[in-house]
């Protein structure tokens, strides 16, 4: 099924091409920036807008009812940072030549950049994930290095607990966990933690591909470290 989706020149004049043709082309369902409910391409048309403020970008999804495709400046400091982002937890096993990783995957969709003076713009996100401890692997069938400092707590039931030295990143998830899986992670003691963004159709799908994955990885939207785990 194809999609409908407006990206306006003046946006692909502030982002460029390749990334505007990209972001475009992974449109599917969308939360719609303005008024704030789903969305799907698929079913009616929609339009990017690229949010602006000094130092400051939000490139996101509208319903054509709600707005055209635009950029919108704000002032400094009216487009500010979410204090947190909606972390979506999901267990995976990643394949390796020594048998199936036990993996916790934490994601999210927003899409902020950040940009300072000349240097390249960059996720905060991620930027922050990687100063407590978290690392950049170049794939998805790399074993990430270790993560001190880092725990992740499953159960009781489907309750899901992670956290660095200095900070909850995720309390009280919900998550169901196949026995399998725990059994996995039963015999390792540890789990690769991965957190970054995801685009909206992979993150809500019930079984989306490991090469979805790979490719956040290698585009450097998502981190990962093996940590600990606590099973309860």
């Amino acid at each position: 099924m194809t999609t409908s989706v407006t990206i306006a020149s003046d946006v692909i004049d502030q982002v460029g091409l390749q990334k505007a043709a990209e972001f475009q082309s992974r449109i599917t369902k969308f939360e719609c920036v303005e008024c704030g409910t789903a969305g799907d391409a698929r079913q009616e048309p929609a339009v990017v807008v690229l949010r602006r403020s000094p130092g400051l970008s939000h490139l996101g999804v509208a319903h054509h009812r709600c707005a055209d495709s635009q950029v919108r400046e704000y002032g400094p400091g009216d487009l500010v940072l979410a204090g947190a982002v909606d972390l979506i937890p999901r267990v995976l096993g990643l394949p390796s030549p020594h048998g199936t990783r036990p993996a916790l995957l934490l994601a999210y969709e927003e899409e902020v950049t950040v940009e300072e003076g000349d240097q390249p713009p960059y996720d905060p996100v991620v930027r922050h994930l990687v100063a407590e401890g978290l690392h950049h692997v170049p794939s998805l069938g790399k074993p990430a290095p270790r993560s001190a400092g880092w725990q992740a707590v499953i159960g009781p039931g489907t309750s899901v607990h992670v956290r660095s030295n200095t900070r909850v990143h995720l309390e009280d998830g919900d998550m169901y966990v196949p026995p399998a899986w725990r059994m996995l992670a039963e015999e390792t003691g540890e789990v690769t933690l991965m957190m970054g963004r995801l685009e909206h159709s992979v993150l809500h799908s019930v079984t989306p591909p490991l090469a979805a994955y790979g490719r956040a990885i290698k585009m450097g939207h998502m981190v990962a470290g093996v940590v600990p785990i606590v099973l309860r």
